[in-house]
């Protein structure tokens, strides 16, 4: 079960002792980092046979962590004296199995035998974003230098670690993004006032990108299609200066929540929360008619997550299960790249869009050049924003693969762990052409009758429905729930599982409550809900402006 991430369950957890906290959340990312090595060693020493009454494999692969890996030995503290005992009885097996496994492997210690992504929790440089909000990047320099950090200049990108070694308190301006600082790889910012205040916030580099390349201008109004949590969105309103208007949505009302409890301590004043499926907005509804600027950062593998701790949990559940090496990998892909592609051309139907960025945490071609190339094929209205509109002075660029020219290529943007940050691809688009509204009508009339054919065919086969399976964590995609695909995953978000885990109840309670199965419109200004609206009331309101407009212009 995915009741939560694993700082929620730990970090965040209120029935934990404070001082037990941190020593529970490192044990946990340990023991799920050696997992595939002591999953062998304890599978091979007949722990697990029943010799020890009530031991399963959690608990086994946690003790033969701190047996085996840990310096200090078991846990003393609160622990189970007799189960330590027990346990220790198969101290020399344990040990021998796991001396058998490294010296198969041509290994000189267990270390050696940890997935390589798993090996260094500080591969990346610390990215600190500048809440413009909040304060100027030269009032947040001063503030740090106060405090005997160093600024330092680096001309080389090669050369950035090197200039911020770890442990040491460097720091530097980011050569690409105005509002950004980076500082040494495993700087704890946490606990900083101006981490605790607002004025500054710990985003990547690579997932600070697509708000400078949508770039809102102040004034305007903007939409983010899948919200939460909330760094690229409060991201959009600190480049506008808290002057404009942007709609939030996602699927989850209690990721919007989280997104909420972010934007607010960002102090963002602007941001217009709806808990609905993006797929599912009306880009003619009036509301909307001024929205300019799109960022769409969908559901995506995560490939390009370095040391995602929640990646560490879904690597366990895979092993457990048997799946690592069985899984389809291409047609997970495939769901991905089809769900990315509608959510793009979604946004390129709202008329008063000019401007679109589109983001991935993915290194594979099938999430980001392919997708792009879809796109592309699939419309006229949008080309992609020139390559000096999109992190010009970023040098790592685009792959000619996947149907893109390498002409086009240059024109997105790669980042890979060896470049300090995640793995992330970002892409512009702009429009070139004037909305073609009766197309536009025409195409969502369309999808509307395709909405009512598979619901009825899901009426027909609902009780199969109710007992399906939900994959665990991540934001839901919201592919069509008749097509029965693997639902992808977000790899974003802290608090994504946790929240599926909260809205699973909800949807059932829903389904039994209300006549339409759509998604609801839940609409949250600041901290006050009003009341709820569901899709089909939503899209008959809608009709009714549309046809007010219509008389209007006429």
């Amino acid at each position: 079960q995915h009741k939560g991430s694993i700082k929620t369950l730990t970090i965040g957890n209120r029935d934990l002792a404070s001082d037990d906290k941190r020593r529970m959340y490192a044990l946990i990312c340990e023991t799920l980092k050696y997992a595939s090595v002591l999953t062998k060693v304890v599978q091979d020493s007949g722990v697990l046979d029943g010799q020890i009454r009530g031991m399963d494999m959690r608990q086994a692969l946690a003790m033969a962590h701190d047996m085996l890996v840990s310096r200090s030995g078991l846990q003393r503290r609160g622990a189970d004296t007799g189960l330590n005992r027990a346990f220790e009885k198969f101290k020399p097996k344990l040990r021998a199995q796991l001396s058998a496994l490294v010296a198969d492997a041509g290994a000189q210690s267990v270390a050696e035998l940890v997935p390589a992504e798993l090996r260094d929790d500080t591969a990346t440089l610390r990215h600190v974003r500048v809440n413009l909000l909040a304060a100027s990047v030269d009032q947040v320099v001063a503030a740090f230098e106060k405090e005997s950090y160093e600024l330092v200049e680096c001309r080389e990108r090669s050369e950035m670690a090197r200039t911020l070694p770890a442990k040491t308190r460097r720091f530097m301006r980011d050569p690409d993004l105005a509002d950004l600082l980076v500082f040494p790889s495993g700087t704890d910012l946490h606990a900083h006032p101006l981490y605790t205040n607002g004025s500054i916030i710990l985003q990547d580099k690579a997932s600070c990108m697509p708000a400078h390349v949508v770039n809102p201008r102040p004034g305007s109004t903007a939409l983010d299609a899948c919200a939460a949590p909330g760094n690229k969105t409060s991201h959009m309103v600190s480049l506008m200066g808290n002057k404009g208007r942007v709609f939030a949505f996602d699927k989850s009302s209690r990721r919007l929540d989280t997104l909420v409890q972010l934007t607010d301590k960002a102090r963002c004043r602007i941001i217009r929360p709806q808990c609905a499926n993006f797929l599912d907005i009306d880009p003619l509804d009036p509301l909307y008619a001024d929205v300019e600027y799109a960022l769409l950062d969908p559901s995506c593998s995560g490939s390009g997550i370095v040391n995602r701790l929640d990646a560490l949990v879904d690597r366990y559940v895979a092993l457990a299960r048997g799946q690592e090496q069985h899984r389809s990998v291409g047609m997970r892909l495939e769901n991905l790249a089809e769900f990315q592609v509608s959510v793009i051309l979604h946004a390129m139907r709202f008329p008063g869009v000019n401007r679109i960025s589109y983001s991935t945490c993915s290194v594979h071609v099938e999430e980001n050049e392919a997708v792009v190339a879809a796109v592309l094929a699939a419309q006229d209205e949008f080309a992609l924003a020139p390559a000096s509109e999109v992190i010009p002075t970023w040098p790592r660029r685009g792959f000619a693969q996947g149907g893109l020219r390498p002409e086009q290529a240059a024109c997105v943007v790669r980042t890979l762990p060896e470049d300090g940050s995640n793995g992330f691809f970002v892409a512009g688009f702009v429009r070139r052409k004037p909305a073609d509204i009766e197309k536009i009508r025409r195409l969502l009339d369309e999808r509307r009758e395709q909405q009512q054919t598979r619901q009825a065919g899901d009426g027909e086969n609902g009780a199969e429905e109710e007992e399906e399976e939900e994959a665990p964590g991540g934001k839901q995609s919201y592919a069509d729930r008749g097509k029965r695909r693997t639902r992808p995953q977000e790899a974003d978000a802290e608090t994504n599982a946790e929240a599926d885990a909260e809205a699973r109840p909800k949807q059932q309670k829903k389904k039994k409550t209300e006549a339409s199965s759509s998604s609801a419109v839940n609409f949250l200004p600041g901290r006050r809900t009003r009341s709820v609206v569901t899709a089909g009331a939503a899209a008959s309101k809608s009709k009714k402006r549309r046809a007010k407009t219509s008389k209007v212009s006429a």
